[in-house]
């Protein structure tokens, strides 16, 4: 279990560390899968079976104010789908013209609203900050088009971009990424309790083994 730990906390960093300066983290990370992938016949077989199948969701609190969140599945170590997902627009708003359904024209409707085209309406402010803004009309856009997959992790890890730009820049990420979880910078949550014990274990073993200098 505490290897099972391990892994999924290396996957991390090979994830962070491997996206490089740019305003689009997604896109980026997304590029470095393919070459992921076709090193992952170099992981030991017993690895293998140790990380099993995992559904990784991500959220990472974007500088402009935003958040960037990412469902990453796991098979047999390589990733197998690893798709932005959009935001959840609340129930009851975001429709503008009450047909009952959220599409583009909604979209639309917040986006003149923003720039005083048309009158204000709340039903349109979907993130609760009592205005109407290109955000809103973005997120409705995104909600439109069906951007959000479903989503049932095993494992949820929440972090900012500062931190992943920090691990990206820095020569020693698995450091890095272990501070910012000392830091509460990084956190790493198990779904269900048994999840949520080996993760607690797996952690500290990692980070005793670093004081000690072993390799993890």
């Amino acid at each position: 279990m505490k290897m099972r730990t391990a892994i999924f906390i290396l996957f991390m960093v090979f994830i962070f560390s491997a996206v490089p300066v740019s305003a689009d983290l997604f896109g980026d990370m997304y590029q470095k899968i393919p070459g992921y992938n076709q090193n992952a016949h170099k992981v030991p077989g017993v690895i293998k079976t140790l990380l099993g199948n995992e559904e990784m969701q991500v959220i990472i609190d974007l500088n402009e104010g935003t958040e960037l969140e990412v469902k990453a599945v796991t098979e047999d170590v390589k990733i197998i789908q690893f798709v932005k997902v959009g935001p959840k627009i609340p129930s009851g708003k975001g429709d503008c013209n009450k047909d009952g359904a959220i599409t583009s024209l909604d979209a639309l409707c917040a986006l003149k609203m923003s720039v005083g085209k048309m009158p204000e309406d709340q039903n349109l402010d979907v993130d609760n900050d009592v205005k109407v803004s290109s955000s809103d009309a973005t997120k409705i856009l995104q909600g439109a088009v069906k951007l959000s997959p479903e989503v049932n992790p095993t494992i949820v890890v929440k972090t900012n971009e500062n931190t992943v730009r920090n691990i990206m820049g820095t020569q020693k990420p698995a450091d890095a990424f272990l501070d910012a979880m000392d830091k509460k910078d990084i956190v790493i949550e198990g779904r269900g309790v048994v999840k949520s014990i080996v993760l607690s274990i797996g952690t500290a073993a990692l980070k005793i083994a670093r004081s000690l200098g072993i390799g993890t």
